[in-house]
């Protein structure tokens, strides 16, 4: 398909906007401090709160649908290639997964880089899944529905959150969703190469990204970074969600066979003429809502 009407618009509205990758972190943080969700969703209640984690307070943001009984709950990642973004930022995407999919969702603020490079951010995530899995009685979530979740960088992380957890054996993970997600630091993919340049995220970006997450020397083979080099079986069912024209698409898909092969029931949705961050910004794309929809489906079917 070719690109969308309103993914190319996006691109044209936004051509006029400084290059990301010119930018000093903190300058870029403020850019993208806005939001394009603006509908409201009920929900029973809204709380932050902060646990002590492996590098001091981990701030937590916890979404609570209105529904009776002991919630479904999804620990959310979110994305922003590990340098912007935090919880408030996505706080209107996560109200209207909360409020879709009728599971509590628990978004975690781990550290940014390139103040806390890697591997500060995985750390932290899988210290939040963990704390959320042996809490969950008196947080009123049921653990045997905890699923992993997160976009593009919080992608990378709920992938690696899944992995770490089967070897620790200590938290069963119903299912992981990944949505655009970065998962091989260690080679580039032809979708990175098709679309280096003009569909919004780019390359310029990704590695600026990249430098600023994986400091000098970073062995990008481990698994804590690129977690298609990690062990792939015993992984739990997984909703792989792709744009056509982002250039991190194939390493996500790539991502998907692989767990395929190893034995990981694994559903794929690839979305035709939309680029990478549509589902966040659902007041300027239409297809954004059906992300949101796919993620519901998908949960109906975990055991």
């Amino acid at each position: 398909m070719t690109l969308h009407a309103q993914a190319k618009k996006f691109i044209q509205d936004t051509a006029s906007l400084p290059p990301s990758h010119t930018l000093d972190p903190v300058e870029l943080r403020k850019i993208a401090a806005g939001t394009v969700i603006s509908d409201t969703f009920e929900l029973a209640s809204v709380q932050d709160r902060s646990i002590e984690g492996p590098y001091g307070d981990l701030p937590l943001r916890i979404y609570r649908p209105e529904r009776e009984g002991a919630l479904p709950v999804i620990v959310f990642y979110h994305g922003g290639g590990f340098v912007i973004c935090d919880v408030q930022k996505y706080d209107p995407m996560c109200r209207m997964l909360a409020a879709v999919t009728r599971c509590a969702v628990v978004s975690v603020d781990y550290r940014l880089a390139p103040e806390h490079p890697f591997p500060v951010a995985p750390t932290e995530a899988i210290f939040a899944a963990k704390w959320v899995a042996d809490h969950a009685g008196e947080l009123g979530f049921d653990p045997s529905k905890l699923t992993l979740a997160g976009d593009s960088a919080g992608g990378n992380l709920a992938a690696v959150v899944a992995q770490q957890l089967r070897d620790l054996g200590q938290v069963d993970v119903a299912g992981q969703i990944l949505i655009c997600p970065l998962t091989d630091y260690s080679q580039c993919y032809e979708s990175e190469d098709r679309f280096a340049e003009g569909y919004f995220l780019n390359r310029n970006v990704l590695d600026y990204f990249r430098k600023h997450y994986l400091k000098e020397g970073t062995d990008l083979s481990n698994p804590l970074a690129s977690p298609m080099l990690g062990r792939l079986d015993g992984l739990p069912q997984t909703l792989i969600i792709t744009a056509e024209y982002d250039p991190v698409r194939d390493e996500g898909e790539a991502y998907g066979r692989q767990l395929a092969e190893a034995g990981v029931l694994v559903t794929f949705r690839r979305y035709p003429g939309m680029i990478h961050g549509f589902y966040a910004m659902t007041d300027l794309f239409d297809d954004g809502r059906l992300v949101y929809e796919d993620i519901r489906r998908f949960l109906q079917t975990l055991v």
